[in-house]
């Protein structure tokens, strides 16, 4: 299980090279508006974003395992930039109202950072805020899971995505700041000189290079750091790597589980936490349920219980390597039970709820995402129906369940959609409205929740 926190060095690279590509556009931007005719900004600009929803397609194509919040939030500021500018343009020629001839891309100097500085700092900000709701990341989490299912790399993950949007953020807030400052208080249009090229497009090229350099050095030497400490995977190393099936299993009688309270945490390389003590791996590629049974018998060395799968995943970036999660349910009282073959005790379920509840650092972290997972299922399956919609109309009503249910229930805990549900149902704000508009654009609630094909 140590390879859970291997880290596929081609991963580092993707995060760079997804910022990189998402900055380099913006230097494309402010060059080409210089070179080319100005009337060509706004092609350029739709270039550009057939190239970024390029990357987009065939991320999700062929899966690719990188995280594309930075290159969708560039996307969409370039989007934004281009309609802001065409429609410039059509409010003056109706002669609705006239702007500074600086801002209409007909005009000579058209100078586009003045509307693309301030539209990078107000999308990448929204980018920030709502990154969980950004359709890329969605997929992501989808696909590999959240950030404790994708293994130490989801820690990373998410830790650098919000730091490159921070980053995007804070630069261009302030290009922003200092750029339409110049334009209000020092620029005079009927004698420009070399120093406004340099205040309304040099500096931000070289803003641009410099945080393209920045990230280059602050990935290399994190990868460094992560291959002094062997928790690098190399390409060479993955080609040479053999298929392997992680298993972990619940081991259930009655409302107790079996659990090592000094168990050590595989992901944090934290000893003296809550988890199941019938963790394994085998180097196939999949299992038949037959062998899972027999693996779990002859941890256990209890035959005849019930063994019920919970939910499986890939891990991200490394090939071949899964991770599957099963229950394994003993009939009788926990006094037949007293030898299990493995370190542990058995502890009662409400108990369990109480440290993940009240210290979970005190849950190994396979064990503490497992167990959200399980109760936000159930739990919102009782709550919610399938269009989100609340069951009881007492809001403060919010259920609770026992082991006895998860034995009963006939959820498909491996489907996702009770937990895209617990993420967008009737509690929200302006829930009617945002359904309206997600069905509008095609991907209304049921067909958000059906399970991915």
């Amino acid at each position: 299980m140590e390879d859970l926190r291997k880290i596929n060095s081609m991963q580092l690279y993707y995060l760079w090279r997804n910022l990189a590509i998402s900055l380099l556009c913006i230097g494309v931007i402010m060059g080409g508006s210089h070179m080319l005719p100005f009337y060509m900004a706004p092609v350029l600009s739709l270039l550009l974003c057939a190239i970024l929803y390029t990357m987009l397609w065939n991320n999700r194509a062929h899966g690719e395992n990188g995280c594309m919040v930075v290159v969708e939030t560039m996307l969409y500021s370039l989007i934004c930039y281009t309609f802001i500018s065409v429609l410039l343009v059509v409010v003056q020629v109706l002669d609705l109202y006239h702007f500074p001839n600086e801002i209409i891309f007909f005009n000579d100097p058209y100078l586009p950072s003045l509307i693309l500085l301030p539209t990078l700092f107000i999308v990448s900000l929204f980018a920030l805020l709502f990154k969980n709701s950004m359709p890329s990341y969605r997929q992501f989490r989808s696909e590999y899971g959240n950030i404790k299912e994708r293994g130490y790399f989801g820690f990373i993950t998410s830790k650098e995505t919000d730091f490159q949007l921070k980053n995007i953020a804070i630069v261009f807030s302030v290009l922003a700041c200092v750029v339409w400052w110049y334009y209000l208080c020092e620029y005079v249009s009927i004698n420009r000189n070399g120093r406004d090229w340099y205040v309304f497009l040099w500096i931000v090229i070289i803003m641009v290079i410099l945080d393209e350099i920045y990230f280059m050095i602050r990935y290399y030497n994190l990868y460094l750091d992560l291959l002094e400490h062997n928790e690098i995977i190399t390409p060479e190393e993955l080609r040479d790597v053999t298929a392997r099936t992680y298993l972990r299993f619940y081991v259930i009688c009655g409302e107790y589980v079996y659990i090592d309270k000094n168990a050590v945490d595989r992901l944090n390389k934290v000893k003296g936490v809550y988890d199941s003590p019938f963790i394994t791996k085998r180097t196939v590629n999949g299992i038949p349920t037959s062998d899972v049974r027999q693996i779990v018998e002859k941890m256990t060395g209890q035959k005849g219980g019930e063994l019920r799968f919970f939910f499986g995943r890939p891990l991200a970036g490394v090939d071949k390597h899964t991770l599957l999660r099963y229950f394994y349910f003993l009939d009788g009282d926990i006094s037949d039970y007293k030898d299990m073959g493995m370190d542990g005790e058995w502890v009662h379920f409400d108990d369990i709820k109480k440290v993940y509840s009240e210290n979970p650092t005190k849950v190994a972290t396979n064990a503490l995402n497992d167990l959200s997972r399980l109760s936000t299922i159930i739990l919102t399956e009782r709550v919610f129906d399938e269009d989100g919609i609340r069951k009881n109309r007492i809001k403060s009503y919010k259920g609770s369940f026992s082991l006895s249910d998860v034995r009963r229930t006939k959820i498909d805990l491996q489907d996702d959609k009770w937990i895209k549900i617990s993420q967008f149902n009737s509690d929200m704000r302006f829930f009617k409205i945002k359904k309206f508009l997600r069905e509008l654009s095609g991907s209304g609630s049921k067909r958000q929740f059906q399970k991915k094909q």
